[in-house]
């Protein structure tokens, strides 16, 4: 069984519809009891989801932690970057980097947010084109 990638392209622009959509996806996996690890670029995104999933939704409770703090290795959300993730097993990756995590064969799903800039949309068709290559199962969500 291959693994599944899932490419969500926005029509909007902007770092925040990304964060938003991340939120969104990274609440849908909790619901459903699975655990996600948000890997994002830099150190300022990792913060500015952290903050976005304590207030994005005002209803919800999303727990969470950020992958250098002690509580991350309990936490079914966790956010961080390349130099800073624990060795932990997750079911979902929700990619917010611009590259391919070098282990990503080891989680049972990704999740892929591609952003409405020309950079973006570039590097989203190279990371497509290698997971295709490596014959895992591509869906195409456009938003």
């Amino acid at each position: 069984m291959s693994l599944n990638v899932d490419f969500y392209v926005l029509k909007e622009t902007g770092a925040e519809a990304s964060a938003l959509l991340a939120c969104r996806l990274a609440e849908k996996a909790y619901l459903h009891h699975k655990t996600v690890y948000i890997h994002c670029a830099e150190n300022k995104t990792a913060a500015a989801i952290d903050h976005l999933l304590w207030t994005f939704k005002e209803e919800s409770f999303i727990p969470h932690a950020t992958a250098s703090a002690t509580t991350a290795a309990h936490a079914p959300i966790v956010i961080g970057c390349t130099h800073d993730e624990q060795n932990r097993t997750y079911d979902i990756l929700l990619n917010l980097h611009t590259e391919i995590k070098p282990d990503w064969q080891k989680f049972s799903r990704i999740l892929d947010i591609i952003a409405n800039e020309p950079l973006s949309k570039e590097l989203g068709r190279q990371r497509y084109k290698y997971y295709r290559e490596a014959q895992c199962q591509l869906n195409l969500h456009e938003l």
